[in-house]
């Protein structure tokens, strides 16, 4: 006799920041999914403009925050008090293919075995570390949508924010609006020098054939089971924004919980809409927290490593205001990194307020 497994109940959070007709049209793309028990919730980060209206005119429930304390804030803020079992996250910028809800949250449908004990700082390895049987969250496949731009004037092309890698479109495909779909994520990897990247980034999607376990989650588009989220106390909120998927998934494999990736699971997504891979901003940020997440998860042949390539690329590299900026940053945040992972009692960052 076959059981019947149900569904687990989902709380969607999607984070607004003066994209009110992004956030919307990915609403829209979830709702119809939605399912008894299920429960849709649109946080605004203190945008300032019009869009908490424009968000409540199209019938969306809104939690408001009253400063913008940047993507994990607003994400913490739309999961306060969940009851739902799993918590799915759907970047403002995406749209959920038909099924999306029903595939993301499969995996996560029978209960949990017990995690392992947390990992001490002397037991973590690298990110390739294998992890406990315990599936605690799932990441989607993430397409790249809409028409490409250009990366050089004259040139249609894509271009990886992580390795610079790009690939060029046909400037007949270019043309017509067409091109290959290739693939934006199947999940996060970490290299030997601390540095978060998609996995099969530019991938063309046909040729995507990667298996279910993954490192960890891009937060772009991903369910958590409420337990797992409870126990890690959320998205790390020092960051502001980039890397709070990559200390996330960290957390998850030191507590013996692991990753799968669900193909069947797609969103399109919008890369950077909401702040370009050139942006000062999104350099300086990147830089930063990914020597500092780093040094909260890595050995330290990792952070010295991520040290050294990140002094290089600001002295030779075309970007060295940002990269320096965020070089310098991730230093001084440097001793309460360590401090937190000596096991002392946590000095709690103040959340930055820059965007």
């Amino acid at each position: 006799m076959t059981r019947l497994v149900r569904r687990p109940t989902a709380r969607v959070v999607i984070v607004n920041w003066r994209q009110a007709e992004l956030t919307i049209r990915a609403a829209r793309s979830i709702t119809a999914q939605l399912g008894g028990g299920d429960t849709l919730v649109v946080v605004d980060n203190a945008s300032g403009d019009d869009s908490v209206e424009r968000l409540s005119l199209a019938g969306l429930t809104v939690v408001q925050s009253s400063r913008n304390l940047g993507f994990g804030a607003g994400v913490n803020l739309g999961a306060q008090g969940m009851s739902e079992d799993v918590l799915v996250l759907l970047n403002n910028d995406a749209i959920a293919e038909p099924g999306f809800l029903e595939a993301i949250v499969a995996p996560l449908s029978e209960p949990p075995a017990a995690p392992s004990a947390p990992a001490t700082s002397a037991q973590r390895t690298s990110p390739r570390a294998t992890p406990g049987s315990a599936p605690a969250a799932a990441t989607a496949r993430i397409l790249l949508a809409g028409r490409w731009k250009p990366a050089v004037p004259g040139q249609d092309a894509l271009v990886s924010p992580h390795t610079g890698r790009w690939t060029r479109i046909s400037n007949e495909a270019a043309a017509r609006g067409e091109g290959e779909v290739l693939v934006n994520s199947t999940g996060n990897l970490v290299d030997a020098s601390g540095n978060g990247y998609d996995r099969d980034w530019l991938v063309p999607a046909e040729r995507e054939h990667s298996p279910s376990q993954v490192f960890g989650l891009c937060g772009g588009a991903c369910a958590i089971r409420r337990e797992a989220w409870r126990t890690l106390g959320g998205f790390r909120e020092d960051l502001f924004m980039y890397y709070e998927d990559t200390d996330l998934s960290w957390r998850l494999r030191e507590h013996g919980w692991r990753v799968v990736y669900v193909r069947e699971a797609v969103v399109l997504h919008e890369h950077a809409s909401s702040a370009g891979t050139d942006s000062p901003m999104f350099i300086r940020v990147n830089t930063r927290n990914r020597i500092l997440v780093a040094a909260a998860h890595s050995p330290a042949r990792v952070v010295l490593q991520a040290l050294a390539r990140t002094l290089v690329r600001g002295l030779c590299g075309p970007r060295r205001g940002p990269v320096m900026t965020g070089l310098a940053q991730a230093v001084a945040g440097l001793p309460g990194e360590l401090w937190r992972r000596s096991g002392a009692p946590s000095r709690r960052p103040k959340p930055s307020r820059r965007r």
